[in-house]
């Protein structure tokens, strides 16, 4: 009987939660089929069945459970799966009664308070994500109940219009303030002591942790170029006009191509400094830091081996996993693996920025907005567009030389885009 492991959605994921089965012990399932909805430290995805048979749930939904544990297994067709689920039972029930020669009458007490139970439809409603007759999963109830949100006043956005995390997390923030507000009494707040007390949810708690383990442990420095980007914008125009597929490029596909393409050149930045030692990937894969679709945090989705995609591919595979990653239901990989990140705020407007590495890679571009300002061209002043770029870089790694390198080759490839829709060798 194969085991269903825990499965690592992210680098950054430790362990996972069952958020809701979506078949029960017993249940006859097909490969491809969606056995729970599971929770990390990024997103919510589907585990699907990876073989035909009868299942046998072992961790229960709400229950964290380590990076390769087993949470379930799946017997051949044909065999009965209860007679796999007494031991759980029996584990369960001798903890409560410690007696284990006597099994009989331990079995009536314990079974006594669920004949209770019933009374209380929150309690229950987690097996199938009904509660008070309102359909939503245990995680978006338990998340209702913690920051005050009417499940009833809610549309659910998952499947058959069920509540799922999402739709309490977009009411928790459009409720007025005074509604989400734990607040210190009107002595305090007439003293201007008012506050309010926001949990963080698993990914922005990661998220904490990573980033100051990052500023803390490694030795950082930055170096900024300012390139023209004048036929990189006519280039990208042209493309959207005429090349079918092309009619969403961004400029950050521009740039995933010229890191690529540089990070090739320049392999000491496609590496990482793990346990004393340098580790030199052999893939170049590039991750996008994007904001997820509700609520706070951050997410990576990362283009595979983008040194082996032209300009194109690159467009409509960034785009894929962008989207799979704020829908909640990424791939596996697709959000693991980069080995080198690009972060672009300069559709916010923003000039210039310096991102922070995200370990264990050794590098970071930080990019700021397309400006049209007054540039000097054969001694004359000219209108032209310019674009700032900062790289962040492990000092342990590489150096200012292969830094400033490196730079260099992005700006040109960004300044001669021509060179970018050359077919991947």
């Amino acid at each position: 009987m194969p085991d269903i492991n825990m499965p690592k959605l992210s680098d950054t994921m430790e362990e996972g939660t069952i958020v809701e089965w979506k078949k029960k012990s017993g249940d006859q399932v097909k490969t491809g089929d969606v056995l729970a909805e599971v929770e990390s430290d990024k997103a919510t995805f589907d585990l699907e069945a990876d073989a035909d048979g009868v299942l046998q749930i072992l961790v229960e939904q709400g229950v964290p459970a380590k990076i390769g544990a087993p949470i379930a297994k799946i017997g051949e067709a044909g065999e009965p799966a209860p007679a796999k689920q007494p031991p759980p039972q029996k584990a369960a029930a001798e903890p409560k009664g410690k007696e284990p020669e006597a099994p009989a009458p331990k079995a009536e007490p314990v079974a006594a308070p669920p004949a209770a139970a019933p009374p209380s439809p929150r309690e229950r409603g987690g097996q199938d994500g009904q509660q008070d007759g309102i359909k939503a999963s245990p995680l978006a109830k338990r998340l209702a109940a913690e920051m005050g949100v009417d499940l009833s006043s809610l549309k659910g956005s998952g499947p058959e219009g069920r509540i799922v995390k999402e739709d309490v997390v977009a009411a928790g923030g459009t409720r007025p303030a005074a509604d989400r507000r734990r607040t210190q009494p009107a002595g305090d707040r007439r003293a201007g002591a008012e506050v309010e007390i926001v949990e963080p949810n698993r990914m922005q708690a990661t998220i904490a942790r990573r980033m100051a383990e990052a500023k803390s442990t490694i030795p950082e420095f930055q170096v900024t170029v300012e390139a023209r980007v004048d036929l990189a914008v006519s280039l990208r125009q042209q493309l959207k006009d005429s090349v079918p597929g092309a009619e969403k490029v961004t400029m950050t596909d521009f740039l995933v191509r010229a890191c690529a393409l540089a990070l090739r050149k320049f392999p000491e930045v496609n590496s990482s400094w793990v346990e004393g030692k340098f580790q030199r990937k052999r893939s170049i894969n590039i991750g996008l830091a994007v904001a997820p679709s509700q609520g706070m945090g951050l997410l990576v989705p990362v283009v595979h081996d983008a040194d082996l995609k032209d300009l194109i591919q690159i467009s409509i595979e960034s785009r894929q996993v962008i989207e799979r990653a704020r829908s909640g239901r990424p791939n596996e990989g697709d959000l693991s693996g980069a080995t080198f990140s690009i972060s672009n705020l300069g559709m916010y407007g923003v000039d210039e920025f310096v991102a922070i590495i995200n370990p264990p890679e050794a590098g970071i571009l930080a990019v700021g907005a397309i400006k049209d300002v007054p540039v000097v061209e054969g001694g004359r002043i000219v209108p032209g567009k310019v674009m700032r770029m900062t790289l962040s870089v492990d000092h342990r790694v590489f150096y200012g030389a292969t830094a400033a390198q490196f730079m260099a080759e992005v700006k040109r490839l960004v300044e001669n885009p021509v060179t970018l829709l050359v077919p991947p060798a």
